[in-house]
């Protein structure tokens, strides 16, 4: 039974992070979908730096269809990949087998240093959604996370 208590403590100390005392990590969430300019209410500016997003807390509403604006305010190439952390984990662990290979969901922004690209979203439903870098060494230190309040 000792074999199970250092990988659940692992567990537990990587699950626990600043912005938020819940383990998401294991559930799915519906992130949305791609947003109708048209339909936009606000723009959001999200800065990537070396080691952080900023800001790391996003608040939106449930329904809301909102412009990220998203800069490369870094040195290296830096992601904004949105999911459940499970997804997120997944993705980082691929990305660091696979580093060459090419990445393409319609939830992921790839920026180079000093680049700015937008992406529009909309929320469809209440909950917790995290984002992340899930580039090779960015993963750890590079999360946010959007609450979508329901209206």
């Amino acid at each position: 039974m000792n074999y199970l208590i250092i990988p659940l403590l692992a567990l537990f100390l990587f699950s626990t992070n600043s912005y938020s005392s819940a383990d998401y990590s294991s559930r799915e969430v519906d992130i949305g979908r791609p947003g109708d300019l048209d339909k936009v209410s606000r723009t959001i500016k999200l800065t990537q730096m070396d080691n952080m997003f900023l800001p790391a807390e996003i608040k939106v509403s449930e329904g809301e269809t909102v412009r990220f604006a998203i800069k490369n305010g870094g040195n290296n190439k830096h992601e904004m990949l949105m999911g459940s952390m499970a997804e997120l984990k997944k993705a980082a662990n691929t990305r660091r087998m696979f580093p060459e290979k090419d990445h393409s969901e319609v939830h992921l922004v790839q920026l180079e240093p000093g680049e700015q690209k937008e992406l529009i979203w909309q929320f469809t439903s209440a909950g917790m959604i995290d984002f992340a870098c899930p580039l090779p060494g960015h993963f750890k230190k590079m999360r946010g996370i959007i609450t979508v309040e329901k209206k």
